[in-house]
C-alpha cells in the first residue's frame, strides 16, 4: 500500500526503515525525500509509533532502523 503518493513510499518501506524511536523527519531523510503535500505525515507517524516488531524483538534505535540520527 502506498503511504505517500508524491514520493511513492510504501508501507513496506516504512516498516523496513522506521521504528518508534525514529522521527518522521529522519524517516524521510533516510529515504532521500521530503514530504510534499503533507497528507502522508500523520500515517507515517502512526506507522513509526507502531514500531517494527517484524525485524527483531528489541526496540531499534533510529540510527539502526533508518541510518540517520534524529
Amino acid at each position: 500500500m502506498y503511504l505517500c503518493i508524491c514520493n511513492a513510499i510504501t508501507d513496506r518501506q516504512a516498516r523496513s526503515h522506521g521504528s518508534a524511536s525514529c522521527s518522521v523527519a529522519a524517516f524521510y531523510r533516510a529515504l532521500g525525500v521530503k514530504p510534499k503535500c503533507g497528507k502522508c505525515v500523520p500515517l507515517v507517524r502512526e506507522m513509526l509509533e507502531a514500531g517494527n516488531d517484524s525485524r527483531d524483538d528489541r526496540q531499534l534505535t533510529c540510527q539502526e532502523a533508518c541510518g540517520v540520527e534524529g
